[in-house]
């Protein structure tokens, strides 16, 4: 069975690395761009299984991005898990961060510092779940 591809975007190299090491430790194949400007050009070259997001990004927020990406057809459907130390998970508001109330929520949200088990379960589980929805 083919290994999952998850890509990491996200500007802090630690980050990319933490990511990497975890994921790659698990069982998943691993991609990182550290700005959104690369992102949906690596979006459409591995076709990623899930996409890690960060928020706070030079140039472009992983938000503006994340709504780019449920917009295109061919991509509205992978699951993303936005990666954040802006504010505490029980306190995110995705529509606080976006005024189109057409975008979806995104699928989870974790602040970091990241806890690794509560991670690689809800990778685990949204990553099944596509292959659940393929069929």
């Amino acid at each position: 069975m083919p290994r999952k591809k998850i890509l990491i975007i996200d500007d802090e190299p630690d980050v990319i690395t933490y990511l990497t090491a975890v994921l790659e430790a698990n069982g998943y194949d691993s991609f990182a761009v550290s700005e959104i400007k690369n992102a949906m050009d690596k979006v459409r070259e591995i076709r990623p299984d899930l996409i890690c997001l960060d928020i706070v990004m030079p140039g472009e927020t992983g938000i503006s991005f994340y709504s780019k990406l449920r917009q295109e057809k061919s991509f509205d459907s992978i699951p993303v898990i936005i990666i954040s130390g802006m504010v505490e998970t029980e306190k995110f508001n995705f529509h606080s961060y976006i005024s189109d109330d057409s975008v979806s929520k995104p699928e989870c949200y974790i602040e970091k510092p990241i806890n690794v088990g509560y991670f690689i379960r809800k990778v685990e589980e949204l990553t099944s779940k596509k292959i659940l929805t393929k069929k």
